[in-house]
């Protein structure tokens, strides 16, 4: 089976000057010499066999982000994730009763019943998955909110979405999958996160009246 190819520094380079490594905040430091926003999570590498499957690409994508977010100190939110759980449960408590609780035809509008019902449910879950989870590969908190994380990738296309929603705003950015794969199908993972910390940027900003005052 392929190996992840991993990128190794160069020896010749040497080590970094002292000066380069990050030192410690000091109190009362000013706010520029503090390190801003999340820093970049240590991952192994993820990458692709087929850089032309959107379901492969796609799939690469959601896992770095379940695997990165979390270390990187946003807390992940599993609301809707629970209560589509709690559907399916439902959903298997009808078919399970009916196949194994009662006996045809004696029992007929009691399974009748129960086809009904794993059907209307069925229909709830379905709603669930289309109006509010979407393409959704995550639910994060940012301050106080709830957010949805969407990767969307149509068909025959090279560009890639990546969004952050909640009911009342939404803020998205369109990248060629070229930018976070390369030629190897390896996940460029600072370019992934980068963009994500810019995302959340925008997200906070907008409707906080920074880019009003702005436009003003």
């Amino acid at each position: 089976s392929r190996q992840p190819f991993r990128r190794q520094p160069d020896p010749a380079a040497g080590p970094p000057p002292p000066s380069a490594a990050r030192q410690p905040a000091r109190p009362g430091a000013p706010a520029s010499a503090m390190p801003k926003g999340p820093e970049l999570p240590e991952i192994e590498d993820k990458y692709t066999n087929a850089l032309y499957s959107k379901t492969d690409l796609l799939k690469v994508m959601a896992d770095y982000y379940n695997d990165a977010l979390p270390r990187s100190g946003y807390t992940e939110d599993h609301f809707w994730t629970n209560i589509r759980i709690m559907i399916c449960l439902v959903c298997c408590g009808f078919g399970f009763y009916a196949q194994f609780m009662t006996k045809f035809p004696q029992d007929r509008l009691i399974i009748g019943v129960c086809a009904a019902g794993y059907f209307a449910v069925s229909a709830i879950l379905a709603a669930v998955d289309m109006w509010i989870i979407g393409t959704s590969v995550m639910c994060i908190k940012i301050g106080e909110e709830t957010v949805f994380l969407d990767i969307s990738l149509p068909a025959f296309s090279e560009m890639m979405t990546t969004c952050l929603r909640t009911k009342r705003k939404k803020v998205s950015k369109e990248s060629s999958v070229g930018r976070y794969f390369d030629a190897d199908g390896i996940l460029v993972q600072e370019h992934v996160f980068d963009d994500f910390v810019a995302l959340v940027a925008e997200y906070e900003k907008k409707g906080s009246g920074k880019d009003t005052k702005k436009d003003k």
